[in-house]
């Protein structure tokens, strides 16, 4: 089969290459997928780069999310069955044309559910709703600030924050970005590119503040955004898109009563330190399975923004690395 191999850590526009591999062996508690499609995210610079919080052992195949149709089962999986649909997450291995995942981390999409669609749902909207129900507990009624607005996590922050019943309140790069948050739901969107973070959200929130933060990007905007949150608040730090690890003044923190909460979803998914997959899967199942019915529903409207054959990985990374993106960038294998 077909795959993007990784030889020697380093920079992704010279450090991949599209070569033929043998087909992996099925494991125990295993799933095989043939691949439609697979994510590309700002990670996957990082998982290339050897700086990622794990390293992959040498040479190694990227991308940790694919969706595809299930060809085969180890004895025992109970998860799906072949022939049907799913969303699949991967240690590595994803950009291939074939993978195989553990049973715990597949996930069978509902009937008729569009496959490109059906691929943004799974890290972004995992990490959104994890964040934000789990970490955040985020309640109805309350004002979410998103960072980020118009890129992959930020959308579905958007859209979940919504149908979680909160006041969301976009904040994106421009007016195209600012567009993009409002159609998926957004009530305000602020161009933190033109307007001041701070003085926007305190005219939209009448000096108040906002009760929670979703922050992906990190850098000034989390310094200026944490200053925006009302007594009580709480703010979710998922990523740092703008390339800076923020310091937390934690005077501030005592001051206004405010919280700043980390957030992994790798944790649930067995990508980082903790109890692993199989602990967490029954949570990250129930969270999916509200997901697909929040789609099901219409209510949430996943972007597939640029598809990309395998052998342009480099435009996929580059299109998520100047972050032009509005929604999600995928390889598209079939």
């Amino acid at each position: 089969m077909r795959a993007l191999v990784c030889r020697e850590f380093g920079d992704y526009h010279t450090a991949v290459e599209v070569e033929e591999v043998a087909v992996p062996a099925l494991p125990p508690k295993g799933v095989r997928v043939a691949v439609e499609y697979a994510a590309v995210s700002f990670a996957m610079s990082l998982w290339i780069a050897g700086k990622y919080q794990r390293l992959p052992p040498l040479p190694f195949t990227p991308g940790t999310e694919v969706t595809g149709t299930v060809l085969e089962v180890a004895p025992g999986v109970t998860a799906c069955k072949p022939g049907d649909k799913v969303l699949a997450l991967l240690d590595w291995g994803a950009y291939a044309e074939q993978v195989c995942a553990t049973e715990y981390t597949v996930y069978k999409l509902p009937q008729g559910i569009d496959l490109g669609g059906a691929l943004h749902l799974g890290i972004s909207y995992g990490t959104a709703y994890g964040g934000l129900a789990w970490r955040a507990k985020l309640r109805a009624g309350e004002t979410l600030l998103v960072l980020g607005a118009s890129g992959a996590v930020g959308l579905a922050a958007v859209e979940l924050g919504k149908a979680m019943g909160a006041r969301v309140i976009g904040a994106a790069g421009g007016p195209a970005k600012c567009a993009q948050a409002k159609a998926h739901g957004a009530e305000i969107a602020i161009d933190y590119k033109s307007e001041d973070l701070r003085e926007a959200v305190r005219a939209a929130t009448g000096g108040r503040g906002v009760d929670c933060i979703f922050d992906p990007v990190g850098g000034d905007y989390f310094d200026t955004a944490l200053r925006a949150l009302a007594t009580e608040g709480r703010i979710v730090v998922i990523g740092f898109a703008s390339g800076r690890i923020p310091q937390v003044p934690a005077n501030l923190l005592l001051v206004k009563n405010i919280s700043v909460l980390g957030f992994n979803f790798g944790t649930y998914v067995g990508w980082s330190p903790g109890d692993g997959r199989e602990h967490y899967e029954p949570m990250v199942r129930a969270a999916y399975e509200k997901i697909f019915g929040w789609y099901s529903q219409g209510r949430l409207s996943p972007v597939l923004a640029e598809t990309f054959p395998l052998e342009r990985y480099v435009d996929a990374q580059d299109a998520v690395m100047s972050r032009r993106a509005l929604g999600k960038v995928a390889l598209k294998l079939r």
